[in-house]
């Protein structure tokens, strides 16, 4: 075989196995992290977890009336995670009390929502699990609409 018949026979055998290369299916990449489990937990100490927690005209704040209520809360998240199970977040939820503007009745939830996450935070959830949720103004006519839903969910 000639020089120039074997250097045509190789280039052609090049441009083969490139096309091969391109045209194969690359594997996916594996995944750095695992995939946060979703759906319920198969731990019965690991069900969601909720309280709601309502305002009133005395009581603006949300201690020392809600404190009860937020360890019952820690006390369900503290019994999942000692059966083996996480806390994969807590969310505040709050409503405005009816007849105010849009503005103030954002700045109420945000205190709201900051009473709440400071009181979880002192009784030992962790900051980074817990976020604000959506910002409801209730119309006069809702009842009991002055309140917190606190959703704790544990897998």
């Amino acid at each position: 075989m000639t020089s120039a018949a074997l250097r045509a026979l190789l280039a052609s055998a090049v441009l083969a196995c490139g096309a091969c290369t391109t045209m194969q299916a690359t594997p996916p990449a594996p995944s750095q992290t695992a995939a946060a489990p979703t759906g319920p937990s198969p731990r019965p100490e690991c069900a969601p977890a909720h309280v709601t927690i309502y305002f009133t005209d005395e009581v603006q704040s949300a201690q020392p009336v809600a404190m009860p209520l937020l360890n019952d809360l820690m006390s369900l998240v503290r019994a999942c995670e000692t059966a083996g199970g996480s806390l994969r977040g807590i969310t505040i939820d709050a409503a405005a009390d009816p007849g105010q503007s849009s503005a103030d009745a954002a700045a109420q939830v945000h205190r709201r929502q900051e009473r709440i996450r400071t009181a979880l935070i002192g009784l030992g959830a962790p900051a980074d699990k817990i976020r604000n949720g959506h910002v409801e103004q209730t119309g006069p006519e809702a009842v009991m609409g002055r309140r917190a839903e606190v959703s704790a969910d544990l897998y």
